[in-house]
């Protein structure tokens, strides 16, 4: 038993490389990473590692997603309930066949509301439900702890220490081979100090997304701990503004058409191009990337 374990967490924690096999990406969430901010910083500097920089990262997430399943009563207006990851995720599984899944929820699944039992045990098991799928597709999966809410008011709000218990929880999974990253204390200490070098600061407007330098603090306090989790090189530069652009234009190509394809319930979201398309234009995206 306990060498099945050992062999277990030796395969969690190896390092992917695209010379040992295909590197396939997916990136799940809702819609701080459906905007594409910090997901692309993230994505340039795993296209600086050796062997990843042709990878196949695409970032599958969706506006107002949640893992718990939960949904508001009115929700848009009353027009559709907040979509489930679980409602796509055997498609998205099935479809792509990702060697790594990068998992970013919690933002949605307390409603916004004050602390709840029933709200906290659906985050678990939405949780619990996600990771197990992934590792019965033969998948690596990664938990992002939830980003922060109302990190530009004097006194933190109650939301956010929902959120606080929903990243502890995740972290208290590790010793069960779960690999979690929680930016949020690092992300914390990055707010003030952009705060005391520029009092102008403002990490999110609307106290939940923040803004392009927002995300590219958040793209660095998740780096900084998913790159040792999995074996790359901390110390590499992320994409500068031009280069960012295009791999953010690649990115929401390739996330338009995979979306289209692997289908989902929320309304409003642009189906994009058909997939072999977009992976063309993307294609040569990547090379004006890499130049």
């Amino acid at each position: 038993m306990l060498r099945a374990f050992l062999i277990l967490l030796a395969w969690c924690v190896a390092p992917l490389r695209a010379d040992q096999e295909e590197t396939r990406i997916l990136i799940l969430g809702d819609n701080l990473a459906y905007i594409g901010g910090w997901t692309v910083y993230v994505e340039s500097a795993i296209r600086a590692q050796k062997g990843l920089s042709r990878a196949v990262i695409v970032n599958a997430a969706l506006p107002g997603e949640t893992a718990s399943g939960l949904s508001e009563a009115g929700h848009a207006g009353g027009a559709y309930l907040r979509p489930d990851v679980h409602e796509r995720l055997a498609r998205a599984l099935e479809l792509f066949k990702p060697t790594l899944v990068l998992a970013c929820y919690g933002g949605n699944d307390g409603l916004y509301l004050p602390a709840d039992p029933e709200r906290t045990r659906a985050f678990r098991e939405g949780q619990l439900r996600l990771h197990a799928a992934c590792v019965r597709a033969g998948a690596k999966v990664v938990h992002l702890t939830p980003p922060l809410f109302g990190a530009d008011l004097p006194k933190v709000p109650v939301y956010d220490g929902v959120l606080d218990s929903y990243a502890q929880w995740l972290v208290a999974q590790r010793p069960a081979g779960w690999l979690v990253v929680d930016a949020r204390p690092a992300l914390r200490a990055a707010i003030v100090a952009a705060k005391e070098a520029d009092p102008r600061f403002v990490f999110a407007k609307d106290h939940l997304n923040p803004g392009p330098e927002g995300h590219l603090l958040m793209a660095t306090a998740i780096w900084t701990q998913l790159a040792p989790l999995m074996g790359w090189k901390v110390d590499v530069a992320m994409a500068e503004p031009a280069k960012w652009r295009i791999l953010q234009q690649r990115a929401n190509l390739l996330r338009d058409a995979w979306l289209a394809k692997i289908g989902h319930k929320r309304p409003s979201v642009p189906a994009g191009v058909p997939l072999p398309q977009a992976e063309a234009r993307s294609a040569t995206l990547l090379k004006e990337f890499l130049k």
